[in-house]
């Protein structure tokens, strides 16, 4: 049977690409799931940071008159936002994808 696969709670063998078991009704769960918890709990403490840091740098060099000095620090700090933000995004349009590729069309 080539194209079937297993269950993995009953064993039973279901056709592959069905993600509910037709015998006991277990859902296959994707590992993207915990993958994306997983960069969402390290990104948003991250970013929250960056957001601070980055608020007494700028607050800080301008008070003190030395923003030329700053400036690598700053952009570091922005650099690391960056990348923090394009994490909670591609983690959140995947999420969105998946959930609407898998919702059944209603027209």
């Amino acid at each position: 049977m080539s194209g079937t696969e297993s269950c993995e709670r009953c064993g039973s063998q279901r056709p592959r690409g069905v993600t509910r078991c037709p015998d006991c009704g277990h859902e296959r769960t994707s590992r993207w799931r915990y993958v994306s918890w997983l960069a969402l709990g390290i990104a948003v403490p991250v970013l929250a940071l960056a957001t601070a840091l980055l608020g007494y740098l700028a607050l800080f060099s301008i008070q003190q008159g030395t923003i030329g000095a700053a400036g690598p620090a700053i952009a570091l700090w922005i650099g690391i936002w960056v990348g923090a933000a394009l994490v909670v995004t591609i983690v959140y349009k995947r999420k969105t994808r998946a959930r609407t590729a898998t919702e059944p069309a209603t027209r």
